[in-house]
């Protein structure tokens, strides 16, 4: 607490050297070299967020990264109810990501879940769309799946039934970025929440398949557990034209990342799948994820489907050359295979043929 009071002092001063230049006071070149004045109120929260919002309107890139970053570092050392307060008053989107951000940091420093129920008040009850979505994002970056966990009443599932698409654009951006960015995609629980939201999306008044697939394609699902797993092939039972060819290809994408010990089940189903489902889109994910589960054994298992669709014979004979370079690792074999694939004219052609 006394680092951060240090700190607090320091970046009145310098709140206090950029205030001038902000609100356009010093017109005068003469002026602008003379020092800035401090007084009691230089120091405030409020003068803080006058700075702030001031910088985040005309100020250079390099001030709003300092003054965003400080009032964030310094929210442990600012009383929780001023931030709170502030908050509710806020009517600009802008600063109410800031304020959410600055109790979110609060939250973390200080293991206050409870710093999160004014951001996620305002999150579910807030008339403006733009105001709910900024709650949102100010929480990205933390770990927010378990402090609503500890809450209790908010989640992320009800959060991505709201009938605002920003708002749903912000729930899949915050649990994207806390599985990479928090938990480097480690965290089962923020996993298995992302999977859930995805579900919840799918249908419904607030249904939001893009968002869905969005989420299902891009975290990383090395932790979930069987039944998150179950739940991911239970999409691939329904009716084929139930859902959009990109939904379905991101469920098998997800599955293409489960942990080894669930391999076997995945690979026999995706297996199924693939002559199932005739959506080229679907097919190369089927591909991709085949491959990533099986690594080395996979040659055999895309053999045994070159006869099923003659308008992949290229991706097959891609993956094979890709398996052939011996790479052990998914994220350089994948880019072995993308440097394959645009060397053969982006798959129009197999690796190594010639044109007519």
């Amino acid at each position: 607490m006394v680092t951060a009071m240090r700190t607090l002092g320091l970046t009145c001063l310098l709140v206090a050297a950029q205030a001038a230049p902000l609100r356009g006071e010093a017109t005068d070149p003469a002026m602008s070299m003379a020092p800035a004045k401090l007084d009691k109120q230089t120091c405030t929260l409020s003068a803080q967020l006058a700075s702030l919002r001031q910088a985040l309107l005309r100020g250079s890139p390099a001030l709003k990264r300092f003054l965003r970053k400080q009032l964030r570092e310094l929210a442990p050392a600012i009383p929780e109810s001023e931030l709170r307060t502030a908050l509710s008053r806020e009517q600009d989107p802008a600063m109410i990501e800031e304020l959410t951000g600055a109790l979110a940091a609060r939250m973390a420093r200080l293991n206050e879940p409870s710093a999160l129920r004014a951001p996620l008040e305002r999150a579910t009850s807030d008339a403006n769309p733009a105001a709910r979505a900024a709650a949102i994002r100010g929480l990205r970056g933390t770990a927010s799946v378990e402090a609503m966990t500890k809450l209790g009443g908010v989640d992320y599932q009800r959060l991505m039934r709201d009938p605002a698409p920003a708002v749903r654009e912000a729930v899949v951006s915050n649990l994207l970025a806390e599985s990479s960015q928090v938990y480097f995609g480690h965290d089962r629980a923020v996993s298995e929440t992302a999977i859930a939201v995805a579900l919840a999306a799918r249908s419904g008044p607030a249904a939001d398949p893009a968002q869905a697939a969005r989420l299902l394609s891009e975290v990383s699902t090395e932790s979930v557990g069987h039944q998150a797993v179950e739940e991911l092939l239970s999409l691939l039972d329904g009716p084929i034209d139930a859902s959009p060819p990109v939904l379905r290809a991101a469920v098998v994408t997800a599955l293409g990342g489960v942990p080894s010990t669930e391999s076997a089940l995945v690979q026999k189903r995706l297996l199924e799948h693939y002559r199932r489902d005739a959506a080229k889109e679907v097919r190369r994910a089927i591909l991709e994820s085949l491959v990533r589960l099986a690594m080395t054994g996979a040659p055999p298992i895309l053999e045994s489907l070159r006869s099923v669709d003659s308008g992949l014979h290229a991706e097959i004979d891609v993956w094979q050359e890709a398996l052939r370079s011996g790479l052990q690792e998914w994220s350089l074999l994948q880019r072995e295979k993308q440097r394959l694939q645009s060397a053969a004219g982006d798959g129009s052609r197999s690796p190594g043929s010639t044109s007519p």
